[in-house]
């Protein structure tokens, strides 16, 4: 993919506010798996439906993940991005004056569709506002917004909640929402003004096609959507899993998976590094798979004691760090040219939401037909071994995308 902005400075100011905004979003999916117990309480809602909660702000990426970016495409990030933060404050506001399962279900809708808009367009500005040699390492403190965002508000959620209860806690998060678009206005002003280059003449269908048109690139999103199954089924499950069988209070079942998504950080800025000492994106997606299926064994080890477990959570959390980074850095790889760029990061939008979407029902699903969350584990290690497979399908794809890429 030739990019204009090969010989451009990297336009900093933008890439930090578009990874903040990323952070903010990702608050939303943090405030839930603490507030879970209290919710279904309050709501009446059985444990699938809590699993359908905790999915629906994923059900719009799933269904116009990849639409949402070719309108990004059409019309401009910046807008896009814009739009998202104000979706997310309108749907959390009403998720705290719910009085039934249905209106939370709403709301998670919602946020969901502000989510999408913000996920898309955020990695789809920092494609735009990178130089070259910083891309993809730029792209992989992005896909970090989500262990960063989700850890701080397991740990502050926990704490508003004992202290507030959930409701204050859904009000706190639009208000710093509409706060950050505020920010987001002021600093992306001046970029407003240049980004008519970037914005697509081809129509919607052309810019799907195209990109739909690349195996390697849906293989890719296969990979992350397997991820996103994992890793949103153990961080909404988790919390409730130490309080049913250990007990834990509601403090300590936040830190357990607050810790693990620190470590996901970790994986992917490893990640990040890793690409840009020439790693192949097919590699890392492989041995993130491998880690993630093998660490959920020793996870739910009914026979290893706790600071074992513990371990092979961390390791979940690196291992499982380093599928997203890759998944991003391959955009640039596989998208036709700088004006699909949108489209391209709908299309792994699309994917990780389609597993954050079936992710969480499907595990408590199991668990409610079993009776043990220790079965669940039989359900991700299957998931990880689908992931591993796809990425190494992906292998030739990427090879012969990266020759074309550099032949050009």
């Amino acid at each position: 993919m030739a990019d204009g902005n090969q010989s451009q400075q990297t336009q900093w100011p933008i890439v930090w506010v578009a990874f903040g905004a990323g952070i903010v979003v990702a608050t939303h999916l943090g405030k839930l798996p603490p507030a879970m117990p209290e919710i279904r309480l309050a709501l009446d809602a059985g444990l699938v439906t809590g699993g359908w909660i905790a999915s629906m702000i994923s059900c719009t990426g799933f269904a116009l993940g990849l639409v949402a970016g070719s309108v990004a495409d059409r019309i401009g990030q910046r807008r896009i991005l814009i739009f998202g933060l104000i979706a997310m404050t309108a749907g959390s506001l009403l998720g705290a004056f719910a009085q039934s399962g249905e209106v939370m279900l709403a709301s998670r809708f919602i946020e969901g569709l502000g989510f999408t808009s913000v996920t898309i367009t955020g990695a789809g500005m920092i494609t735009h506002v990178t130089a070259d040699g910083d891309r993809k390492w730029a792209l992989g403190i992005w896909s970090s917004y989500v262990p960063v965002g989700f850890s701080v508000m397991l740990i502050a959620g926990a704490l508003i909640l004992d202290a507030w209860g959930w409701r204050t806690l859904w009000l706190i998060s639009s208000g710093i929402t509409v706060i950050w678009a505020g920010i987001v206005l002021k600093v992306t002003a001046g970029w407003r003004r240049r980004q008519s280059s970037d914005v697509s003449t081809s129509s919607m269908l052309d810019n799907l096609t195209k990109c739909l048109a690349s195996p390697g690139a849906l293989l890719v999103a296969g990979c992350f959507a397997l991820y996103a199954a994992q890793h949103i089924s153990m961080m909404a499950w988790l919390p409730s899993y130490m309080r049913e069988v250990y007990g834990s209070g509601t403090l300590v079942a936040a830190t357990i998976p607050a810790i693990v998504l620190m470590f996901n950080a970790i994986g992917n800025w490893f990640s990040a590094w890793a690409m840009g000492r020439g790693m192949s994106c097919w590699a890392l997606l492989a041995i993130g798979a491998i880690g993630m299926g093998l660490s959920q064994i020793g996870i739910f080890s009914a026979i290893l004691p706790d600071t074992a477990r513990l371990g092979f959570a961390i390791m979940f959390g690196i291992f499982g760090g380093m599928v997203p980074a890759a998944a991003l850095g391959s955009v640039a790889t596989y998208t036709p040219s700088p004006s699909q760029i949108g489209t391209m990061n709908g299309l792994m939008v699309m994917g990780t939401n389609t597993g954050m979407l079936f992710g969480p029902p499907a595990a408590a699903a199991v668990r409610a037909s079993t009776g043990n969350w220790h079965d669940v584990v039989w359900l991700m290690v299957s998931l990880a071994a689908v992931g591993f497979v796809l990425a190494i399908l992906s292998r030739g794809r990427e090879r012969r995308a990266n020759a074309v890429r550099f032949a050009v």
